[in-house]
């Protein structure tokens, strides 16, 4: 019966409001309702810019009259602008709230001279100069005049821990608002402050353990709830509106009753109800308070961690064992594998190691949950079980909640996988038996093989590296984690910690959880035994005199990532920050496995400069360091043309594999987890088993030192104290990552992560070639793909036909033992468009080689048959009639030896998968990246996805996307019960921009990966 009585007019319809840092979880709310009641209002924002202008989309899509303005509070010149700006646009300012702050939570020692000015800065000049430009621009407002209101904050009249610089500031704010309501009463203009309890909020959440701070608070108030942003927005509306007309120089505080002290000052205080459940919420970058939660000063935070290597199964007995040190190379256990069986003392000895000794897990404890889950010995692939033990650990504390987004990065190698090698050898020696019917695979001899192959009798292919990647994380992580599996040798883990920042910072993912897994299995060590690079004297003695080569080791571990805002607003522990890394290939060399300084130092050279900081800054670096003289030499002197002669005070270097072995593919989160420790623990470890440095870099000891005895490390005032940790990968795929603590009075000026946002680019594709058997050319090759002509052979044949040195530049006897996987992408470059492998040369500094490949390559599972001949023959010995098993061993040894020769120096690079990758970079002399993926059959999706993300941040400028198999084998990489066809197509990917400006065609456009969109293709012209 009302429809006809005139409706209310908006409270704030025709008003002009100004609400300054307005992209944080109380201003997004201040400014939506301002709009909701009918003003104009002009959000202000600095860093949070992104933010804004999403937001004041969002409202303006809604109807609304929301505008941004960018400015910073705290630089009068700014605030001088940005209200001249107001006032040519709308002539007059009727609402200013103050509400942008910053600060950080810090102890009282912690407190520097640098924080306070900042936070000063913004929180009491910033409202200062403000209302001083504004007052002209006031005292025109309509009706009754302008009105100021000021944020404040509980910690004015209280003292919460590790509050005192915003505490302090906030209670000058009060004070000054009393000063401005008595100095600007002569325009009527009224200033007012409204503040409220601790908010259940981004920032409220930074306190820390916030959880115990929560649960406190709750108790302690009245109203039995922490405040919520929506509180104190309505009394910042109260204080801007015309219903507080008679009210100025006022704090108006809602805080729920706390400051009645009621619980505090009663003899039987009531318990605490239950905390309220958190509502599961996107955890935007840049959405939180202003300045407090900025997505550009807003650093990637290690948050967990969790380890398993020899001689330790937590992070917290690894700690115990770089103090204390141990004897942990030992023989291969008799539960692996018999080690007589591989070995032979004479170095030329074919198929055989001239080392016993490795490094074993041999005392493993598995962590509580997998005892639980009923996995702690259920035969679960090595891999997948000390990973799986990782994650459980490094998720201890971590908080989490329904919504949250997963990004699971492993370092990893099917190399690298006792049972995957278990797996190929017993399926091959079956296929050889089974030439004597099906009667002898179940007879005698084959119930022998899988007795002792038993590792390998696992028909769902858990051996696999996806399979490892998803049965590791299965149950623990959403169905919906991101996974990478990523192979660039020794540096895996560092590469893989890499993509998980790049999901983080893209977007993609809340959270990230990175790391490796590596298990120690027999060929292996036969393959590098034939470079000389096992240590003869059974220890690694890393950086010293003594070295005499590596020892590989068993390992696995794991850490989590967050954004800072988030990790202190679940309240995590913060292990440590991401400052910055550097990534490179060797591009050209002398042999591809090599060390090449050059490659190194441009590593080093792009973790600096990303981080923004210079080399005096960096306190200790956790080497590569292998053993190996050549290896430590080379890494040591590009080190030295980096860190030396930087200060005053040396740089600490160091490495572990003197005590744990070299880890492969985990060997970088194990360095990792040995700098956070040393964080933790304020202490930086000796080196185990060092005297002096070898000669030839003894004149290299003025800026680098290599510490005898532990060198205590504590907390500085002036800076965040910071490490860096170095992964120089088998084939030149280098890394080197730095870290810094959570130092937070300086954090939010101690060098982010320096990566830039995604660019809103198009990546388009400017020419592919191939290589098939049968060697289609492009014309068929796209007739076959529209399903309009034949397709080729499915294999290249027992012997890939090498092509003659003068197209190859290979020396006949390394092409022999490189796998036809990495001669087929050679071949593709070479038959890429001239103008489009023209355009890649030229841009070789910044040309990245990404690779999807799945499972072992083809020479990797031959040699594995022919390292386990006498294994072989030992495990049928006895089983069968004499007679029987020499015919059967003839046959499979005259089938493994006729397949592939004898290894060589050549052979274990020619085999490996990263190779694949860092064959085309060295062979091209390409130095952006290089790096190999599996996710099974969607191999090559991943690369193009992978790819796609390291374009989008501008790391690299082309990306040469692989997708390749050779392994045609009987048996293997079956798909539908077909063997998978041999062959390789290369793409070549650029930006829009780059393509445009060389002049290439564009045949076709991706969705952005950088912004987490699977790669598509668009259109293709004709």
């Amino acid at each position: 019966m009302n429809a006809h009585l005139p409706q209310a007019e908006p409270e704030f319809a025709g008003r002009v409001a100004l609400v300054t840092g307005g992209a944080g979880s109380v201003g997004r709310i201040i400014v939506e309702r301002l709009a909701e009641r009918g003003a104009t209002v002009l959000l202000n924002c600095f860093h949070s810019y992104d933010a804004a202008k999403e937001q004041a989309r969002e409202l303006t899509g809604r109807g609304l009259d929301v505008r941004v303005i960018r400015a910073s509070v705290a630089r009068p010149a700014q605030v001088e602008r940005m209200f001249a700006e107001i006032g040519e646009t709308y002539g007059r300012l009727d609402v200013l709230v103050n509400n942008a702050a910053a600060g950080s939570f810090v102890p009282f020692d912690e407190i520097t001279e640098d924080l306070l000015d900042r936070t000063y800065a913004t929180n009491v000049k910033g409202p200062l100069w403000c209302a001083r430009y504004a007052r002209p621009l006031l005292a025109r407002a309509a009706g009754k005049g302008g009105a100021v209101v000021n944020v404040s904050s509980l910690g004015s009249v209280t003292t919460p821990a590790n509050y005192l610089p915003v505490g302090v500031s906030k209670a000058a704010l009060e004070s000054l608002t009393r000063y401005l309501a008595a100095e600007l009463a002569g325009d009527r203009i009224r200033v007012n402050a409204a503040s409220c309890g601790l908010i259940d909020n981004p920032v409220g959440q930074m306190f820390p353990a916030f959880d115990d701070v929560r649960s406190n608070t709750v108790a302690a108030t009245p109203l039995a709830r922490l405040g919520r942003p929506e509180d104190l927005a309505e009394v910042v509306l109260f204080l801007g509106s015309e219903r507080s007309g008679w009210v100025t120089g006022q704090t108006v505080l809602a805080d729920g009753g706390l400051t009645l002290l009621r619980s505090a000052m009663s003899p039987t205080p009531e318990p605490a109800p239950a905390p309220e459940p958190r509502a599961a919420e996107a955890h935007v970058p840049g959405a939180g308070d202003a300045d407090a939660t900025d997505a550009t000063d807003d650093p990637v935070a290690i948050v967990g961690m969790g380890l398993a290597v020899p001689g330790a199964s937590s992070p917290e007995e690894f700690w115990r064992l770089l103090l204390e040190g141990g004897e942990l190379f030992v023989e291969a256990p008799a539960d692996r594998w018999d080690i007589a069986r591989f070995h032979d003392e004479d170095r030329g000895a074919p198929d055989k190691t001239y080392q016993r000794r490795s490094g074993f897990i041999t005392s493993f404890r598995p962590h509580e949950r997998l005892r639980e889950e009923g996995l702690a010995d259920a035969g679960l692939d090595h891999t997948t079980l000390w990973l799986r033990h990782s994650l459980h650990q490094a998720l201890e504390g971590v908080r989490r909640e329904a919504g949250d987004r997963f990004s699971f990065c492993v370092g990893y190698t099917p190399d690298g996988s006792q049972h995957l090698e278990e797996a190929f050898v017993l399926r091959d020696a079956l296929d050889t038996l089974a030439e004597d019917g099906d009667d002898a695979v179940e007879g005698p001899l084959g119930r022998a093989l899988r007795r002792r192959f038993h590792r390998g009798d696992d028909p769902s292919g858990g051996y696999l590296p996806h399979r490892v990647g998803q049965d590791a994380m299965r149950g623990v992580l959403p169905s919906g984690t991101r996974l990478h599996m990523v192979d660039t040798a020794c540096s895996s883990s560092l590469y893989a910690m890499d993509l998980g920042v790049r999901d983080l910072l893209s977007g993609r993912s809340d959270i990230a959880v990175c790391g490796g897994s590596f298990a120690l299995a027999p060929s292996g060590s036969v393959l590098f035994a034939k470079l000389n690079g096992l240590s003869a004297g059974g220890a690694v003695r890393a950086l010293d005199a003594g070295a005499d080569g590596a020892l590989f080791s068993d390992g696995a571990g794991l850490v989590v990532l967050k954004r800072l805002s988030r990790a202190r607003a679940d309240g995590d522990q913060v292990l440590g920050l991401l400052s910055a890394i550097g990534l490179s290939a060797d591009g050209r060399g002398k042999a591809i496995y090599a060390p090449a300084p050059a490659g190194q130092e441009l590593a080093v050279e792009r973790a600096l400069e990303r981080g923004g900081f210079g080399a005096d800054e960096v306190d200790w670096i956790v080497a590569h360091a292998t053993g190996t003289p050549a290896g430590d030499e080379a890494e040591f002197t590009g080190l030295h043309a980096r860190y030396a002669g930087t200060g005053t005070r040396p740089t600490y270097v160091t490495s572990n594999k003197s005590l744990v072995g070299h880890s492969g593919w985990a060997a970088g989160v194990v360095s990792v987890i040995h700098a956070l420790l040393a964080l933790r623990h304020g202490t930086i470890p000796a080196q185990y088993r060092f005297e002096r440095l070898p000669d030839a870099l003894a004149g290299l000891s003025d800026g680098l030192r290599v510490p005898e005895e532990p060198v205590p490390w504590p907390a500085r005032a002036d800076r965040p104290r910071r490490v860096a940790v170095s992964g120089f990968g088998f084939g030149g795929t280098n890394a080197h990552l730095i870290l810094s603590e959570d130092h937070r009075a300086t954090a939010r000026s101690g060098a982010p992560l320096a990566l830039p946002s995604p660019v809103d680019e198009d990546l388009v594709v400017v020419g592919w070639s191939s290589r098939l058997p049968g060697d289609p050319d492009a014309g068929a090759v796209a007739a076959w793909a529209a399903g309009e002509g034949p397709g080729p052979e499915p294999s290249f044949g027992a012997v890939y036909p090498v092509p003659p040195f003068q197209e190859l530049r290979m020396p006949p006897p390394t092409a022999r033992t490189t796998d036809r996987t990495q001669l087929m992408l050679v071949h593709c470059m070479q038959r890429l468009d001239e103008r489009v492998r023209e355009f890649c040369l030229r841009h070789r500094k910044t040309a990245g080689v990404v690779v999807g490949h799945t499972g072992a390559t083809r020479n990797a599972l031959l040699y594995k048959t022919r390292a386990y001949l006498d294994e072989i023959a030992d495990a049928v010995d006895g089983a069968e009639e004499p007679a029987v098993t020499a015919k059967f061993l003839q046959r499979l040894g005259e089938r493994a030896t006729g397949m592939i020769a004898a290894p060589t120096e050549d052979s274990f690079p020619g085999e490996m998968p990263n190779v694949i990758a860092a064959r085309l970079s060295n062979y091209f002399d390409l130095r952006g990246l290089s790096l190999t993926v599996d996710a099974g059959e969607a191999s090559f999706l991943e690369a193009l996805s992978v790819a796609g993300l390291y374009l989008g941040f501008k790391e690299i400028d082309v990306a040469l996307v692989a997708g390749v198999n050779g392994t045609a084998l009987p048996g293997w990489n079956d798909s539908g019960g077909r063997p998978a066809a041999e062959g390789a197509f290369l793409f070549a990917v650029t930006r829009r921009s780059l393509a445009e400006e060389a002049g290439l065609p564009v045949l076709a456009v991706m969705e952005s990966a950088a912004t987490g969109s699977a790669a598509t293709e668009r259109s293709v012209p004709a």
